[in-house]
């Protein structure tokens, strides 16, 4: 007898005890079955995926049936599971799985930890047929092609509505791969902190040319929006050369430098502290935290600096080649000069944004109506100037 069948007689039996009592008792052996509220199951790792839907598997409607088979995917209730949806239009899709590999590898790398004692999540990514061996668990749509989802929010929800099922609303996020929105020529877009659903949007429409560091640091940060992440960690000014994350704009499509020379295409594990641009001390850098990073500044000339050496060093933040202390300099060009704070991403990650975890709408996940971003998404403008080392005026 197959895992899913068994599992199935399981929750079906489940379901005629709790029949067959009342009072107190039926209410206990109903928490144990795969479709009670989420809120009344044992959650062991924290994911907002319980126990028992990972052990057992999902049974959306509560008909004896798994509708969602989250231990033939790979979950486990003792270790951090997140699961994508990836639809995507025609040659959107990254051409190899290695961007995949290169993506889950950034969440299975975290410094999270688990009841297994290994750190990590594991990130279960589903583009169907077109994921090969690896990245096919039964969903991934290729969608008819649309150069302009316009409205975006109301055109996603429609693709969403048309290829999603519905009954994996509780337990996988969904993205599209497509070409552009709102002739906005933006990377992307999450719609609201924390959600359930992100497009990353860089086609031909706008005349992107894309590479596979673009396509993973792009989707890493339109997840991070949905995991509660903003770009300028603890707000959403931006820009700043203390927060060494790919939702910061400066390091979203090429990564943060590291001081060993590789670039990172994930979220800030060190939180360096605030910088108050009106008294800046040159000799300080960004401090001990950031030993095994550098950053990128912006001189007032508007040009970007990259660090040489790690950003623990003196930085020469007006860039007029001496170090001093009181340096007053508007490092990440806002316009403006205000005291720039950060953020540990990984220790604030937000678990079952919008209906994932049950939290929302079992019958099918919505986005939300509101936009929460007070800032647009990198546009196709703001990259062709931080190519060459310019950041336009605000």
């Amino acid at each position: 007898m197959s895992d899913k069948s068994s599992r199935a007689k399981f929750l079906a039996a489940t379901a005629v005890l709790t029949l067959g009592l009342s009072g107190i008792g039926a209410t206990a052996i109903f928490a144990t079955s795969a479709n009670a509220a989420p809120a009344a199951l044992a959650d062991t790792d924290g994911d907002t995926l319980p126990d028992i839907w990972e052990t057992q598997g999902y049974d959306a409607n509560g008909d004896g049936v798994i509708d969602v088979d989250l231990p033939a995917m790979g979950a486990d209730p003792n270790h951090k599971d997140l699961f994508v949806e990836m639809d995507y239009m025609a040659g959107r899709l990254p051409s190899s799985t290695v961007a995949f590999d290169r993506i889950v590898d950034v969440f299975a790398s975290s410094p999270i930890s688990n009841p297994d004692g290994v750190s990590g999540i594991k990130l279960h990514l589903d583009a169907g047929v077109a994921g090969g061996g690896t990245y096919n668990l039964g969903g991934g749509n290729q969608v008819p092609y649309d150069s302009n989802l316009s409205p975006v929010l109301s055109q996603t929800n429609a693709i969403k509505s048309a290829n999603f099922d519905s009954k994996r609303a509780a337990v996988f996020y969904y993205m599209l791969w497509a070409d552009d929105y709102d002739s906005s020529c933006s990377s992307g877009n999450a719609f609201a902190i924390p959600n359930d659903t992100f497009v990353v949007t860089m086609g031909p429409r706008c005349g992107w040319t894309v590479t596979q560091d673009m396509q993973v640091g792009t989707f890493v940060h339109e997840f991070g929006h949905t995991l509660g992440f903003t770009h300028g960690g603890n707000d959403s000014v931006n820009y700043k050369p203390n927060y060494l994350s790919v939702m910061n704009y400066t390091f979203q499509f090429g990564g943060v430098p590291k001081a060993d020379g590789t670039s990172y295409f994930g979220y800030s594990s060190v939180n360096p502290g605030s910088l108050n641009e009106n008294s800046l001390n040159e000799s300080n850098g960004l401090g001990a935290s950031a030993s095994a990073w550098k950053t990128t500044w912006f001189c007032p000339d508007k040009t970007a600096r990259t660090t040489a050496v790690n950003a623990s060093q003196p930085i020469d933040w007006n860039c007029n080649g001496s170090l001093t202390s009181g340096v007053s300099s508007d490092i990440n060009k806002s316009g403006g000069k205000s005291t720039l704070g950060s953020s540990n991403n990984w220790a604030s990650i937000q678990f079952g944004g919008g209906s994932v975890g049950g939290s929302g709408s079992l019958a099918e996940s919505r986005t939300p109506s509101s936009v929460e971003h007070t800032e647009h998404e990198l546009t196709k403008s703001d990259w062709d100037n931080l190519k060459v080392g310019v950041l336009p005026g605000h």
